[in-house]
């Protein structure tokens, strides 16, 4: 837990140098490590559907999505933003999420009509689409009143 806490604090002051209050910058890091948790899950179950059960990719990979944001939505509103378990929060959380898939799609159809190498497009997404929900989750999902 002390490695821990160095850590967050570290990358807390690092943002803090962005301007990021060390509010945002912890909830902040906390989403990305979330965000990795949930890349785990999915990728478990994935490979679980289709090397453990022979099962077809694309059950394999409904399956994992729906896991994983089911990590993410639970480890976020409880560790990265101190919010209740609410349905109406979980449908706002697919909400925000489905708009991002959206916009990874876009960004991705965009880039690739302006003959942008996949992996730029990769890169690209990588960084808007988490950002963009972080800041989704943070202002409309776990808003606080007032």
């Amino acid at each position: 837990m002390a490695l821990w806490d160095w850590l967050e604090g570290l990358g807390v002051r690092i943002l803090g140098w962005f301007g990021l209050s060390a509010t945002t910058a912890r909830q902040l890091i906390r989403f990305f490590v979330v965000g990795g948790f949930a890349a785990i899950a999915y990728v478990a179950v994935m490979a679980a559907v289709v090397d453990g059960f022979g099962g077809r990719v694309l059950l394999g990979a409904f399956l994992a999505f729906v896991l994983a944001t089911f990590v993410s939505f639970v480890g976020n509103a409880l560790w990265s933003f101190g919010a209740r378990l609410t349905p109406a929060k979980a449908a706002m959380f697919f909400a925000v999420n489905t708009v991002g898939l959206c916009l990874n799609m876009l960004i991705a159809w965009l880039l690739e009509r302006a003959g942008v190498h996949y992996l730029l497009i990769s890169l690209t997404v990588l960084i808007i689409v988490p950002l963009f929900n972080f800041a989704g989750h943070r202002l409309i999902t776990f808003a606080r009143p007032g």
